[in-house]
């Protein structure tokens, strides 16, 4: 609390405390806090089968956070995104998040790298595409076939097809 809100609790008692109490939990930069360890404390869902997110309801998975364990990397595109799934009708776009990680943007994936990838379900869109630098028709793709994309976060690669 600052020295403000401490002195107008103190002047008013226990009445005053509670509503210093308030005046904090009002307070922009606490809330922010709160919201921000909220989200930093959900776990990602763990899934082996990007199967599960697009063959079961895909939109239902919009907005939550997964982690795609050991998957293949079924294809590539020239943008440094890729698709992880069984074949060219089963399969989920993963986009690189464009952002403050170099390091993920300049990973290159191939086809039959084993990856885990950290990410948020988005809906598959031009926005997608353009925010992130992605290639408009591979997410054309995407809205065609689960409408979901994959905006990875965090990728490794636990086995690579490259020496």
């Amino acid at each position: 609390m600052t020295s403000v809100r401490k002195k107008i609790a103190a002047a008013v008692g226990g009445a005053g405390l509670l509503l210093g109490i308030g005046l904090l939990l009002a307070c922009p930069a606490f809330a922010q806090y709160n919201n921000n360890s909220a989200r930093n404390q959900t776990k990602p869902e763990v899934l082996i089968d990007p199967g599960m997110i697009y063959n079961d309801h895909p939109m239902n998975w919009i907005g939550k956070s997964v982690e795609l364990r050991n998957v293949t990397v079924q294809d590539t595109n020239d943008s440094g995104n890729f698709w992880v799934g069984s074949d060219n009708d089963h399969r989920l776009l993963v986009v690189k998040e464009k952002g403050e990680n170099d390091n993920l943007r300049a990973m290159k994936f191939h086809k039959g790298d084993i990856v885990t990838i950290y990410g948020t379900v988005r809906a598959a869109s031009r926005y997608i595409a353009e925010a992130n630098d992605a290639d408009k028709g591979s997410v054309h793709d995407a809205e065609k076939t689960s409408g979901v994309v994959l905006l990875a976060d965090s990728i490794s690669v636990n086995s690579s097809t490259q020496r």
